[in-house]
């Protein structure tokens, strides 16, 4: 896959998670957590992956925006993605650590930052 269909291809998936709603089928969105996914939240609170599927599963819609999207790939099979998420309460920066397994890029490590 080239950088800008890789690129595009990540993003789409930030934007699938971001919005979880918009989803037919939320439990759709589960197999892009790996195992041993973790997340630091900007509430400073640390998700696993059951906790943040347990969320999707059951958040309500939300306005968020991507903006500044930008990926730097690691290895062949590591891409660390980060951007900066506006919401109605908050911008952050945040990072996350897709990699590719089972042929699939599924997300190892997420984090969100407030924004000052």
């Amino acid at each position: 896959m080239k950088n800008t269909e890789l690129q595009d291809h990540l993003y789409a998936l930030e934007e699938r998670l971001l919005h979880p709603d918009r989803e037919a089928d939320r439990t759709a969105l589960i197999p892009f957590f790996a195992d041993e996914y973790r997340e630091f939240c900007t509430s400073g609170r640390v998700f696993n992956r059951q906790q943040v599927i347990d969320v999707l599963l059951t958040s309500a819609a939300r306005h968020a925006t991507i903006h500044h999207f930008y990926i730097a790939q690691l290895a062949e099979n590591i891409v660390l993605a980060t951007y900066r998420a506006t919401t109605s309460v908050a911008v952050s920066h945040r990072s996350s650590l897709w990699v590719f397994r089972d042929n699939r890029w599924q997300l190892l490590f997420h984090q969100g930052t407030i924004a000052s």
